[in-house]
């Protein structure tokens, strides 16, 4: 079943596909990538946001489609969005020179899932809402800071709770099949 919602004022299509559409079991996906795995236990311990949460958003954008184009919009900015975190060209820009980096491709799997992580730290600082809270974390994601501040429409906010069950489904699973137990520094903790 489809959750379609049409967000006027920006042109974004919010949908939840069917589940089987997406990711079920990470722990598969991540011992068939370990390139992939390192990356995100990487950048969830730089960034202090959880795994599932970063994984949840790179499924939810992309399907893990390097090359995705402009999913979950319509409008003419949406051909700008791109890549495993469907980045506009403009924050990535932004990403790209607030961690230090001369370039970087948003079909880079490890830049794009260190993206994410940024992302959330980055509107935790700029709006004062704590990193951890996945639904307004996913709606700056998808609406922008000042979409999310003139309010999101509820098709919109009920995707992102769907997501948020997701996200925390996922870092159970991550948790119970030893992500993080080999080559992290003790200070991840398990999930809720």
């Amino acid at each position: 079943m489809r959750l379609v919602g049409l967000f006027v004022a920006t042109g974004l299509i919010f949908s939840a596909p069917a589940a089987s559409a997406q990711t079920q079991d990470m722990c598969a996906l991540l011992d068939r990538n370990p390139a992939w795995k390192e990356a995100v236990r990487s950048a969830s311990l730089t960034w202090r946001v959880s795994p599932g949460a970063i994984l949840t958003v790179i499924d939810q954008e992309s399907r893990f489609r390097a090359t995705a184009k402009g999913a979950g919009a319509v409008d003419s900015n949406s051909l700008r969005n791109f890549g495993f975190a469907q980045a506009n060209l403009r924050t990535w820009n932004w990403f790209l020179r607030d961690t230090g980096r001369t370039s970087g491709s948003r079909s880079d799997f490890a830049l794009s899932v260190d993206f994410v992580g940024w992302h959330f730290t980055k509107m935790e600082a700029r709006t004062g809402i704590p990193r951890s809270q996945f639904v307004p974390h996913y709606l700056i994601y998808k609406l922008g800071e000042g979409g999310f501040k003139r309010g999101a429409p509820p098709q919109a906010r009920s995707l992102a709770s769907t997501l948020r069950v997701r996200s925390e489904m996922h870092d159970r699973k991550l948790w119970n099949c030893g992500f993080g137990a080999d080559g992290d520094d003790g200070e991840e903790t398990a999930p809720n």
